[in-house]
């Protein structure tokens, strides 16, 4: 009987730079915001349906409780 390879993660998202709320999403994928004036993870207990979300490729990237944010990459997928 042939084995099967067990699926191997998906690497990080290497080289893509952070996107501002209302820029374009550049690549398909669960991305979260960073707090626009201290650059620190947005609060989970704040935040918490928000902190981090699938957004599509060619989606506007959204605000976060009203304010502009900027959106990382996730590191898994």
């Amino acid at each position: 009987m042939k084995r099967r390879r067990q699926a191997q993660p998906a690497p990080a998202p290497a080289g893509i730079p952070p996107v501002r709320t209302g820029e374009h999403c550049p690549e398909s994928g669960w991305w979260y915001p960073l707090q626009s004036d201290s650059q620190e993870p947005v609060a989970p207990a704040r935040f918490a349906t928000l902190a981090s979300r699938f957004i599509g490729q060619g989606s506007v990237m959204p605000a976060v409780g009203g304010a502009p944010s900027l959106w990382l990459p996730s590191q898994t997928r």
